[in-house]
């Protein structure tokens, strides 16, 4: 029998593989692709992270109010999260206030753009020892909660380190820094000077933390006194002294607890307010805003609210920017103009002095409030004296 022969198949015939200038055009395609892809990509994601951080804020402004509503004085928050200003991390201060209402566990909500992973306090609470007390704050405070133990004997052992990080599992952890007006508000009411040897930093000189009742009292928009914000890293630049496994290594560098109040460029550098300060002489006829400069008070010195704390963690070039919370419970979104970090509440500052790059205004006062003090109104004199030398300068 004949056997029949296969047709041969024509497709196998003709198949061949991609020449070489083939294969380089196709890769060339894919990378030029990835390479356009990526940015969108990378913008999305840190997009993401500052929808991230203002629900946060939200949360947490939420939490604010709730305690507000249940507190006796109407205060926003105890204090802030600070040791040694304030007390123990898990009884006072606004980061102990949400979690013990049960609000929120802010250690679960950090800043996600932020590479600070905790705060200052936290190499606080690795050495404290609460017999001392360097701020002068009620002693009590220092021994309250898991600090009772927290003695000289114990300061820096293995038995505080893993108190610390069940503090942090438990939720008592953030890197968001309060702003002055928060934990701090102004000095006391009757006080013509900075009488406490601490300046306007501490308890002991200060009015104590924000209030409903001084809100409603100020003439000053709610929706434009910054109460919180992403902490910069901390102006002392200590790393911490002690890794706590699963939340942050020893070194990294930590964030602000709260912001330094009321300061002024003194031509060469910031300076917060010092001891014996004149306070009506230190209170600025005119504050900065879009339409106008400010003009200093009669002490020549144009004081402003300190916002180093806070640092502009979102973004990038001009898109860079720092979320903030305000009274009324909404977030802003400031945009870092000069790209530095820093947000410029008006400081009059030459070309690259550090940390600002210039002067251009970034927290004008009609959006975000920057004066030294919450008042009620300006003194009707210096509404009269503010009036002349607008003439003056017409």
């Amino acid at each position: 029998m004949q056997s029949r022969q296969r047709p041969m198949d024509v497709s196998l015939t003709n198949r061949r593989g991609m020449t070489n200038v083939e294969l380089v055009i196709t890769l060339g395609l894919i990378i030029l692709l990835a390479t356009l892809s990526i940015p969108a990509i990378l913008s999305a994601r840190a997009a993401s992270r500052s929808t991230q951080c203002t629900s946060n804020l939200r949360q947490f402004g939420l939490a604010m109010n709730t305690f507000a509503t249940n507190d006796p004085k109407t205060r926003f928050c105890s204090g802030a999260y600070d040791y040694y200003s304030d007390g123990c991390p898990d009884t006072w201060g606004w980061v102990a206030d949400a979690v013990n209402m049960g609000a929120c566990l802010p250690q679960d909500m950090l800043c996600p753009s932020s590479e600070l992973r905790g705060s200052e306090t936290l190499n606080e609470m690795v050495t404290a020892d609460n017999k001392r007390n360097p701020n002068k704050i009620p002693p009590s405070r220092l021994s309250e909660g898991v600090c009772a133990n927290w003695t000289a004997a114990t300061a820096g052992s293995e038995s505080r380190v893993k108190e610390i990080m069940q503090l942090l599992e438990d939720g008592y952890g953030t890197n968001y820094a309060a702003s002055w007006y928060l934990v701090r508000s102004g000095p006391r009411p009757d006080a013509k000077k900075v009488e406490s040897s601490f300046g306007l930093l501490e308890l002991s000189g200060t009015i104590g933390p924000f209030t409903v009742r001084m809100m409603e009292r100020t003439e000053i928009a709610a929706s434009t006194i910054p109460l919180l914000g992403c902490g910069a890293k901390s102006s002392d630049a200590t790393p911490l002294s002690h890794g706590l496994t699963g939340y942050a290594e020893a070194g990294e560098q930590l964030s602000k607890s709260y912001t330094a109040g009321p300061a002024y460029w003194t031509g060469s550098n910031v300076e917060i307010m010092k001891p014996g300060t004149n306070i009506r002489a230190a209170d600025p006829l005119n504050l900065p805003s879009e339409s106008e400069p400010g003009l200093p008070g009669s002490d020549g010195k144009l004081w402003l609210h300190d916002t180093r704390g806070w640092w502009s963690w979102h973004g990038s070039g001009s898109s860079r920017h720092c979320n903030i919370l305000m009274a009324d419970g909404h977030v802003k979104s400031m945009r870092d103009v000069t790209e530095d970090g820093v947000l410029n509440p008006g400081f009059v500052v030459p070309e690259q002095s550090l940390p600002f790059t210039n002067d251009t205004l970034e927290l004008g006062t009609e959006n975000v409030y920057s004066g030294p003090f919450l008042k009620k109104r300006y003194p009707q004199s210096q509404q009269i004296t503010l009036k002349k030398q607008k003439r003056q300068r017409n």
